[in-house]
């Protein structure tokens, strides 16, 4: 509701209820009747099965293969649906190239795992105190991921017949 900036007021008057019922569907205190969740998922122009799995049924399929969400497939849809502008490749041919490419997978994985040592040191301050002095530990590895992203856009760029010069 927050998204679409209903309140709890208009739907339950849309869909024939009282605001304390909506609010407790939400909450997850009671559950919707079947009418009522027709109704709801009407009044957003969803199916039932998004109102309930989080997923259309059009995604179920893709989902429980690939596991992406429905944003995330939906996305990926519309890039396909997206034409080429001047001759530039269109967003789907780029998204093939990379998710063919195992260089990209190594780059999340390791993307993932220097953002989760930076969460560690922004939720743990503490951890950034060493040995070294003023050394700051959180700091260096923001600078290394910075680096190693650059380094992964610049190898992509060349290895897609862009040589990039170092200034």
């Amino acid at each position: 509701m927050e998204k679409t900036g209903t309140t709890q007021k208009a739907l339950a008057k849309a869909v024939g209820t009282r605001p304390q019922s909506i609010s407790y569907y939400t909450i997850g205190k009671t559950q919707p009747s079947p009418y009522i969740l027709v109704g709801i998922a009407r009044y957003f122009d969803v199916s039932v099965d998004y109102l309930l799995t989080g997923l259309s049924s059009n995604n179920v399929d893709i989902h429980n293969e690939l596991g992406l969400s429905e944003k995330a497939i939906e996305k990926l849809k519309s890039a396909n649906g997206v034409d080429a502008v001047d001759g530039l490749p269109q967003i789907i041919d780029t998204l093939n190239d990379l998710l063919s490419d195992s260089d990209f997978y190594n780059f999340l994985d390791d993307l993932n795992f220097k953002t989760s040592v930076i969460k560690s040191y922004k939720d743990h301050p503490e951890k950034n105190q060493t040995l070294l002095g003023n050394f700051d530990i959180e700091g260096y590895y923001i600078w290394d991921l910075q680096i190693y992203v650059q380094g992964f856009v610049k190898n992509m760029l060349v290895k897609n017949g862009m040589e990039i010069e170092n200034n």
